[in-house]
């Protein structure tokens, strides 16, 4: 990882230079890279948390997406880089605005990390001297009027005890089932024990302290489990399940004694298809309107967004546990790369998950407005 810091003097007021810094029709006026609002924040703001950026870096090409994962008005600003492309694997940027006998003062840290060190260096060069070229920019600009202050109150997390009992029943409720039909070696197994390696993957990230809103995280736990056991408990009667759920399962039941590891990668495909676009979207809606109603769920995306390893840290758990005979041709090259490079060829060739978490999201403000 590397990291920079500048510093510059500004003769305006921090209210002035947070909208200079965070509105991105102001921020065009000084960055040498153009800045674009995808979608709005909490607050239908653009300096407001979830708020999602494009960045257009100088020359055109290259393109960074943007989330906006913190904001303290007039005072601190943090944005992360969500897609950058499989070589960026961290990319987040702090912007704090202090008030000065003249004026005030922004300080602009920049924290990055590529595939190697030497791209790592090279690029953050690049990146410093850019930062430093619009911040000179943005002093010589006469600042615009300022914006008025959210009125959003910060949110208080609630307790975890309760929520991460919940979710470790889950867990070990859903250990059992994939338990019994490897038991059973009946092969929906494979993707009944990666869900639970989900599962687990996401009370790690709460138990670590990598989420902002793990009292959040942990409760959608049991709402995923909830559509997930019904609809395998139905397929398992014979009764009809949900068709995305019908698909999976029963694609997870097919046998291929000469390729045997092709119908464990499609029912696995088939499997996390149904989680992220049938499940997801409910899933978060229902939880919202039940427990968060008073919140904007916008203010929940940043916290989704750093779930996304999650999959991936599941799926290796999985390759680990098949046997060799059912492990995917490509498992020893991919052991190789990192997994944020494997999961992007992946995606060209099938199922994108993380573009597809992406559009859940989405569904699920809508289903939740």
């Amino acid at each position: 990882m590397t990291d920079f810091r500048l510093r510059k003097d500004l003769a305006c007021s921090p209210e002035q230079a947070w909208t200079m810094l965070t509105d991105p029709e102001q921020m065009n006026r000084w960055s040498t890279a153009r800045i674009e609002v995808r979608e709005l924040g909490v607050g239908d703001r653009p300096d407001g948390v979830g708020t999602l950026r494009t960045v257009t870096l100088p020359g055109g090409r290259a393109k960074l997406r943007e989330i906006v994962e913190y904001s303290d008005f007039a005072r601190v600003f943090d944005y992360r880089v969500y897609d950058g492309g499989p070589a960026l694997l961290d990319h987040s940027g702090r912007q704090e605005i202090a008030p000065t006998a003249t004026g005030c003062s922004v300080t602009w840290t920049v924290r990055m990390r590529l595939v190697s060190r030497v791209a790592t260096s090279l690029v953050a060069r690049t990146v410093r001297r850019q930062v430093a070229e619009s911040l000179d920019l943005l002093a010589d600009l006469e600042p615009g009027d300022p914006a008025s202050a959210p009125t959003v109150e910060p949110r208080v997390v609630a307790d975890l005890a309760g929520p991460r009992r919940v979710a470790r029943d889950v867990l070990a409720r859903q250990h059992a089932t994939a338990d019994r039909l490897a038991g059973a070696d009946d092969p929906k197994q494979w993707f009944a024990r990666v869900y639970s390696y989900v599962t687990d993957e996401l009370i790690g990230v709460c138990d670590r302290g990598d989420v902002d809103n793990p009292d959040w995280v942990l409760a959608l736990i049991p709402v995923f489990d909830e559509y997930y056991t019904r609809n395998l408990v139905a397929f398992e009667r014979g009764d009809q399940c949900e068709p995305m759920w019908q698909t999976a399962w029963s694609t997870c039941e097919l046998r291929d004694d000469r390729n045997p590891h092709v119908p464990v990668v499609k029912g696995l495909m088939s499997g996390v298809a149904a989680h992220i676009d049938a499940d997801l979207p409910r899933a978060i809606s229902d939880l919202h309107l039940a427990e968060y109603a008073d919140r904007d769920l916008r203010e929940f995306r940043p916290d989704y967004l750093r779930l996304s390893p999650v999959f991936s840290a599941a799926s290796d758990r999985l390759l680990d546990d098949l046997p060799r005979s059912h492990k995917p041709w490509w498992t020893g090259i991919a052991a190789r790369v990192h997994p944020q490079i494997r999961d992007a060829l992946i995606a060209r060739q099938g199922y994108d998950v993380q573009r597809h978490r992406f559009s859940a999201f989405a569904a699920a403000v809508e289903l939740a407005s």
